[in-house]
Order: structure tokens, then sequence, then C-alpha cells
């Protein structure tokens, strides 16, 4: 098992680490001390996200006995209930692992709820919860609200319009995507320039450079733009790679070799079948190697 321990310790003798940040960083590496942060966090977002199925499941059995008036006041009221909650602690000064995520359902309930109506009364309100979910994420500076409204986003430019639109209308959803993902890094750029504590950077940069990705794919389900989605997919990765690397963010590098093994495959494969086939297995070997070379070195430089 891949382990820093010795690296530590040196580090520690040279006196570049005291004793006490030595200490604890060696023992997370034996594993004698674990942070259950991540495991917390995931159960928290699949609570909110069983909360949410449940709300679906409610409001497609009973809409008929419910009506949809009563409805959409019931969600309209649970969603108020998670921003108040969501106001309160702030006022309070108090902070725990499971406020942000009762903004996010608060979030998720608002979507619901505009969806909802929107489906049920044909009324447009897709660009106001864009904004609505904007003003929420900056005032309670949350990056999970962030990425509601960043989603919302990609909806309204109709990325993720319909089943039908997804797999017949390529080329025109690539263009959606590119500029989804050029909006996405303007935003990026102008908070980091005028929102000088912010934490929303990296929301930006994943967001901006899946969508990104997603539009080079887009074009490689054409036979005329095949090509240059794949061109294109290597030139993300390439970017994705070095921004990773520069940055020292190990999922950047991830999108690199992942996409970028797609694309070259279906280079490959779009030149000659018979190599492609060859060609797969060798490239799948190749990337797993490569990211465990990668996720070492750079686990190594953080240290």
């Amino acid at each position: 098992m891949f382990s820093l321990e010795p690296e530590l310790s040196r580090l520690r003798d040279e006196g570049v680490l005291d004793a006490d940040a030595a200490a604890a960083l060696i023992a997370r590496e034996r594993r004698d001390v674990v942070s259950l942060y991540g495991e917390l966090r995931f159960l928290t977002w699949g609570g909110v996200m069983v909360i949410m199925t449940g709300v679906g499941i409610i409001v497609a059995k009973n809409i008929d006995r419910i009506g949809p008036i009563t409805i959409a006041a019931a969600i309209a009221i649970a969603a108020c209930a998670c921003y108040a909650y969501a106001v309160a602690r702030k006022r309070m000064a108090r902070t725990s692992l499971v406020d942000d995520y009762i903004l996010l359902l608060g979030a998720l309930l608002a979507s619901t709820e505009v969806g909802y109506i929107e489906h049920q009364f044909h009324q447009r309100y897709l660009l106001p919860l864009i904004v609505f979910h904007v003003v929420v994420a900056y005032f309670f500076e949350s990056r999970l609200v962030l990425s509601v409204a960043i989603g919302a986003l990609a909806t309204y430019l109709g990325i993720e319009r319909r089943g039908s639109f997804l797999w017949s209308e390529h080329g025109d959803n690539a263009q959606r995507a590119f500029l989804c993902a050029a909006i996405i890094f303007a935003w990026r750029f102008a908070d980091q320039r005028f929102h000088l504590k912010t934490t929303f950077t990296r929301v930006f940069d994943h967001f901006g450079t899946n969508v990104a990705f997603w539009g080079a794919l887009a074009l490689m389900a054409e036979d005329e733009t095949r090509l240059l989605g794949c061109l294109l997919a290597i030139a993300f990765a390439v970017a994705a790679a070095v921004f990773g690397v520069r940055a020292r963010e190990e999922m950047f590098v991830i999108y690199a070799w992942v996409y970028g093994l797609i694309a070259i495959n279906v280079l490959v494969f779009n030149m000659n079948d018979g190599l492609g086939c060859f060609f797969l297995p060798a490239s799948t070997i190749t990337a797993i190697v490569g990211l465990y070379v990668t996720h070492a070195k750079l686990r190594k430089a953080a240290a």
C-alpha cells in the first residue's frame, strides 16, 4: 500500500514539520486516525435524495386525489421551512454538517415547485428560479445551491430538454453545451474578481470542464462532426491535465484521462474498426496505470 510515512518522518527529523503536525499526519497514513467526514457528507446527501425521491413518488401517485394546488402549496411550505431553518442558523452563527444539506433540500424543493407549476399551469418561471438560486447561494456561501443554479442554467439553455433531443440533435446540443461552458467560465472569472472571499471557484471549474467535454462528446455522435469532436475532446483533456497538475487538483487529471481516452478510442475506431478492437483494451490498461501513477505523484507532491 502506498504510504507517505517515510517522507513525513524525514521532514519531521529535518525540522520542516513540528512533532505534533507530523504525528497527526503519520497517524492518518497508518490509518490510526480515520476521518468520517466524507462518509457523513455522503449519507446526508443520500438522505436528501431519498426525501426528494419520496416527494416525487407522492406527487405522482396522489396528484388526482390531492389536487395540483394543494401539492404546490405543500412543496412551497416545505421549501420555505428549509430556508427559514437556514436563516435561523445563520443568525445564530452556528453551523453543522446538516445545515448546507437542508439548504440543498430547500433548493431542490423550490426547483420541484417550479417544474410542477410549469407542467400543471404552463407558466415559465425557470429564469427567475435561476436568479433565486444564485442569490441564495451567495447569501449562504453554499456551493451545493450554486451547483443547483448551474444545473438550472444548463436546463434553461436547452442542454437537457428531453430524451429525443439528447439522441437526435447532437450538433445543436453541442453548441448549447459550449455556450453553457463559456457562460460558466465567464461567471467563474467574474466571481473570482469581485467575490474576494469566494469558495466557488472549483465548482465553476468542475461544471465548466464537464459541460465542455459533453459538448465534444455530442459532436462525436455525428459522422460529419466526429473528427472535430475527438480533436476538441483531446485538446480539452490536455488543458485539464495541465491545469490539474499545476493546481494539484487530481479530479481534473482524471477528467483528462477518462474523456481523452474516450476521444482517442472513438478516433481510432472511426479510422479502422479492426485496429480499434485491439487498441481499446491496451488503451484502457494504459489509462489505469496512468491514473495510478498520477495519483501517487500528486499525493506525494501535496504532502
